[in-house]
């Protein structure tokens, strides 16, 4: 449980987060690469000291900072997907490397939150390249930030996922209309669930990691100012927003 809450600024949204963390970092992973536009966007803003947000390469990620001049201060991976002209050049800009052997245990994702945890334990990591490529990378990254020990939240301009814990609430304002809103187990099931500002709402339900209830929801009609709320007494909970497609 949290004491206090913190005011996540995205570019396509903001956010009353159920915790106040001490820094955001962002995370680019090895998946679909966010646009530029919106990349840059996200270092550039920092609403707790208007500071660029830290940046982290995982693996794959780095080519995504090279191509983009965008200096990682901590290199995470074993290297097998990542531009070795890439790598290098992180090396020279003065990244940290944490090097692996292929042959391991963790994914390069779960071994950068680990890292992030021991570096700063009260930071908020937002994972972006995270969405698109292979099915397996995709579960394993969403469930692998469900549990992790720091708050995370994975976001790119097409979808963003928050998580919710036992006994927090959040409340998202959007831009534009999301085109879909889903809420999605990340236990087997979720209690207390209630809703406000969508067009199905739910009030104290069970939400199972069986089931097909949360999926598919939109903004209620008359919610003009695109802002709703969910909350939950039991379990983990993925909130996830489909911008576009």
């Amino acid at each position: 449980m949290h004491s206090s809450t913190h005011n996540l600024i995205l570019p396509t949204l903001r956010a009353t987060l159920p915790y106040a963390p001490c820094t955001e970092l962002i995370c680019i992973g090895g998946g679909r690469p966010p646009t530029s536009e919106w990349l840059s966007s996200l270092v550039q803003y920092n609403e707790k000291d208007y500071a660029n947000r830290p940046v982290w390469a995982i693996d794959r990620g780095v080519n995504i900072c090279h191509a983009l001049a965008l200096s990682p201060s901590h290199l995470i991976g074993d290297g097998d997907s990542a531009d070795g002209s890439a790598w290098e050049w992180a090396k020279r800009q003065g990244a940290e490397i944490h090097a692996f052997p292929p042959e391991k245990d963790f994914t390069d994702t779960e071994l950068a939150l680990h890292i992030a945890a021991q570096n700063d334990p009260c930071s908020l990591v937002i994972l972006t390249a995270a969405f698109g490529g292979r099915l397996d990378h995709l579960m394993s990254t969403a469930a692998v930030a469900a549990h992790a020990t720091i708050p995370c939240v994975l976001a790119d301009e097409r979808e963003t996922l928050f998580y919710l814990h036992a006994g927090e609430s959040l409340t998202i304002t959007c831009d534009m209309p999301p085109r879909a809103i889903s809420l999605l187990p990340f236990t087997e099931e979720c209690t207390g669930v209630t809703t406000h500002g969508l067009y199905w709402e739910l009030r104290d339900a069970c939400i199972t990691n069986r089931a097909s209830l949360a999926i598919s929801n939109v903004l209620a009609r008359e919610n003009t100012k695109n802002t709703f709320t969910v909350s939950i007494k039991s379990g983990v909970l993925g909130v996830y927003l489909c911008h576009k497609e």
